[in-house]
């Protein structure tokens, strides 16, 4: 009887001696039921085109080139230059038109604005130019006749208003013999970017 009453008593002590250690544990934090955050993959490099260093130049006057360029830089990696002429032509599309005519009337060859690039260190030039006059605008003859540009590989590319892309690569022929010139695009959209690309050793 007496071993009953001391067991009782033990299990009494335990249970209490539990029940003071329990209320010191912190309490766990909920876990959450957020899913977890998915991981952005960083923009993927156009790919190292097939025929070396890439440069996109392209001159433009309303801003259309302008975009294409861009968009064909983003596709390739290449570097891009705009190509600038010392004196801005005017605003004015019908005033911009008489002097694009006069400049290829003369044969002129207007002075460019700032550094051009060394073109030593690119293989591929990717020109744009907007179509004047059924050819490439002269600032465009002033970029390309500044450097030697034997052996390397001229892919013209355009925007025009009605004209096609021809006229200009066959002048670009004629003002680049030791350059291959191959056959242009006329861009008045992307839609045949990426096969011309493609068709080049270039873009993804």
């Amino acid at each position: 009887m007496l071993k009953r009453i001391m067991f009782t008593l033990m299990a009494l002590c335990l249970c209490i001696s539990f029940a003071g250690c329990g209320g010191d544990k912190k309490a766990e934090a909920p876990k959450s039921d957020a899913k977890p955050a998915a991981v952005t993959k960083k923009a993927e490099a156009a790919p190292a085109p097939a025929n070396g260093k890439v440069l996109v130049a392209y001159f433009s006057w309303g801003g259309t080139t302008r975009k294409v360029a861009q968009t064909i830089q983003q596709k390739t990696g290449g570097d891009l230059f705009e190509i600038k002429t010392a004196t801005p032509y005017p605003t004015d599309y019908h005033a911009t038109i008489d002097i694009g005519k006069k400049e290829k009337a003369d044969n002129a060859r207007p002075k460019l604005a700032g550094t051009l690039p060394d073109m030593k260190q690119y293989d591929v030039i990717l020109l744009g130019y907007p179509i004047w006059w059924y050819i490439e605008p002269m600032a465009v003859k002033t970029f390309v006749e500044a450097q030697d540009l034997s052996g390397k590989t001229i892919l013209p590319f355009a925007t025009s208003g009605g004209s096609g892309v021809e006229g200009s690569v066959d002048d670009l022929r004629k003002t680049l013999p030791n350059a291959k010139v191959k056959d242009g695009i006329l861009l008045n959209s992307t839609g045949g970017l990426d096969g011309w690309l493609k068709d080049n050793g270039l873009g993804k």
